[in-house]
């Protein structure tokens, strides 16, 4: 049995479950609440060109990625907009199947590059740079408080 599936709503909520989880444990020590978490994965969802697996064991979702893909000049590009795993999965290789799996489901929409941003210099980072990604000296990650 593949125990990767297509996201559909009816996983959003477990989905936000386990978000909350991951990213307010280490390293992140986030401060999500079922409420925001549900919000924020809904909205990535609801937009245009979702796209998005979802990692079960037993009926549980385990891990996760979510984005949308849109029309750029040179081709489609896709937009992971968050990827998550279970504290007690990461490092078992089941991130790196979420994306082989999304990769080809991708390939077979013409989507033609990956886009996402993470922290620098941690594992997250080191997890995309094993898998294939590289930096962009072109792009920058930028933010302003108001």
């Amino acid at each position: 049995m593949n125990n990767i599936i297509s996201i559909k709503n009816e996983h959003i909520l477990k989905c936000s479950d386990l978000y909350v989880k991951v990213f307010n444990a280490e390293p992140w020590n986030d401060k999500w609440t079922l409420g925001t978490a549900h919000k924020r994965l809904n909205d990535i969802y609801v937009s245009p060109n979702f796209e998005g697996v979802l990692y079960a064991e037993n009926g549980k979702v385990k891990g996760a990625i979510f984005g949308n893909y849109e029309q750029f000049y040179d081709g489609i590009h896709y937009n992971l907009r968050e990827m998550f795993i279970s504290n007690e999965l990461q490092g078992k290789g089941i991130g790196s199947k979420l994306l082989n799996e999304l990769e080809k489901r991708l390939r077979g929409l013409d989507v033609t590059t990956i886009i996402l941003f993470t922290s620098k210099g941690n594992k997250t980072s080191k997890f995309y740079l094993k898998n294939g990604f590289s930096e962009w000296d072109s792009m920058a990650m930028m933010g302003k408080d108001i």
